[in-house]
């Protein structure tokens, strides 16, 4: 072992906003993509095989308030990962790429995403 000095540790790290948005987006991806394979899943078996246990089991999971909770944070991903998407279209087009830019880009996607998620829960509760 060398007395050389270590990398900066995750502990020592303070994350950027660029850094937590990019790493949210992929994460919201992959949920997404996760999901529509379920849900693809779901409706193929609810569809050919309506008979089965497992599909009679899970239609009645999804009605329960834990399964309505879990509505409720796929919408919020959809929507983070649907109006993140939309931010990095205008980086690709060359807007808002100061520094500034970015982090009012931050506050307004993280407004957004709130006042939207609301405006959809009172839609359809």
């Amino acid at each position: 072992m060398s007395d050389r000095p270590l990398s900066p540790h995750l502990q020592i790290y303070k994350i950027q906003v660029t850094s937590f948005f990019s790493i949210m987006h992929r994460l919201t991806g992959v949920l997404l993509f996760l999901l529509l394979i379920i849900l693809s899943w779901h409706f193929i078996l609810h569809v050919y095989f309506p008979e089965l246990l497992i599909v009679r089991y899970v239609n009645v999971l999804l009605s329960t308030p834990v399964a309505k909770l879990a509505y409720i944070l796929c919408l919020i991903s959809f929507l983070y990962h649907f109006l993140n998407g939309i931010r990095h279209l205008l980086w690709d087009a060359g807007l808002n790429l100061e520094i500034t830019g970015v982090s009012k880009s931050a506050v307004l996607l993280t407004v957004t995403l709130l006042l939207s998620t609301v405006a959809f829960l009172f839609m359809f509760i």
